[in-house]
């Protein structure tokens, strides 16, 4: 016979995707808020986008994967040092992928069965490519597998 009290607690994950913007660092506060009343944890998402890697490694004189390395390197570095400036008080796993943003947002959310999903959003933009082809959180929002909390900037 089974006791509830001596089965492992499943952790619960809050998926936040990060691009070091104002937006994402006040996006990544509310998640902590949110994951400490659902006694939850961070995911904490940078996705190195891949579009147009190419063109700029021809651009910059140096092979694609010698980029690739260097903005992984950079980019570990950065959230590594985000998460330390953020707190202690919630567990925050860094995780660093590749591909088109939101893709690789839905991909996690849908492998780590993520409660929520918290990304900071710019407000009203005139932005060309937002208009023509819609921004990250749009496109989260659109296929996402649990709700999506979407932050605007305070």
């Amino acid at each position: 016979m089974s006791d509830e009290r001596t089965k492992p607690r499943v952790r619960s994950w809050i998926l936040v995707g990060t691009d070091f913007s104002r937006q994402a660092r006040q996006a990544l506060m509310t998640a902590r808020t949110v994951a400490r009343e659902r006694d939850a944890a961070l995911l904490v998402l940078h996705v190195i986008d891949e579009h147009g890697l190419s063109e700029l490694a021809r651009l910059a004189g140096i092979p694609e994967t010698a980029l690739r390395d260097r903005l992984g390197r950079e980019r570990r570095q950065r959230l590594a040092q985000a998460l330390e400036a953020d707190g202690g008080d919630v567990t925050m796993e860094p995780v660093i992928a590749s591909g088109r943003p939101f893709e690789e947002i839905l991909k996690m959310a849908a492998e780590t069965s993520a409660i929520l999903i918290v990304l900071g959003t710019a407000g009203h933009s005139a932005d060309l490519e937002k208009a023509l082809f819609g921004s990250t959180a749009e496109k989260v929002l659109r296929s996402a597998p649990c709700p999506v909390l979407c932050v605007p900037v305070e």
